[in-house]
């Protein structure tokens, strides 16, 4: 496996990972609002700007998967709402 391979695993692995504890959390916890996701991009996108000290590659893909999973799924669920 060649370094470009492994970092799309990686990706793949955490975007996949976020989604599935999104909709888990949307079927088994009725607290859990669209606030609540915004939140969570919130978190990941303060996460990201921390990096003043130098962070790994792989905490780098793993917070990059994650906020592309959470915007995918916030996406979606303002369509659904839309659509009420």
């Amino acid at each position: 496996m060649d370094i470009a391979e492994w970092r799309e695993l990686a990706y793949k692995k955490e975007f996949t990972n976020t989604v599935t504890f999104i909709e888990t959390l949307k079927k088994t916890d009725p607290s859990f609002t669209i606030d609540h996701l915004n939140g969570m991009l919130q978190s990941e996108y303060d996460r990201q700007g921390l990096a003043w000290d130098g962070r790994g590659e792989v905490m780098e893909i793993k917070i990059e998967a994650s906020i592309a999973a959470i915007q995918q799924e916030l996406l979606k669920w303002k369509k659904e709402l839309e659509e009420i």
